[in-house]
C-alpha cells in the first residue's frame, strides 16, 4: 500500500479500496486493523479516525 503519511483522506480511502475491495468503510476498517499491533500508533490513529468519520464514505463517492 502507498505510504499513508502522504495521502489525503480521499486518496487514503481509494488506496484502502484498491487494497481490500469496493466497500469503502470495510476497506478503511481493515487498514485500521492491519495498522494495529497491540500498541497505539500514528498510522492506526489515522485509519481509525478516518473509519469513524461518517461523511468519509459518502464524500469519497462524490470524488469518483
Amino acid at each position: 500500500m502507498t505510504d499513508w503519511q502522504n495521502l489525503t483522506e480521499h486518496d487514503a480511502i481509494e488506496a484502502a479500496v484498491a487494497e481490500y475491495g469496493k466497500d469503502r468503510v470495510a476497506s478503511v476498517a481493515y487498514c485500521a486493523l492491519k495498522a494495529y499491533d497491540g500498541r497505539d500508533s500514528a498510522e492506526n490513529r489515522v485509519w481509525f479516525r478516518l473509519f469513524l468519520k461518517p461523511q468519509s464514505a459518502s464524500a469519497s463517492r462524490k470524488c469518483l
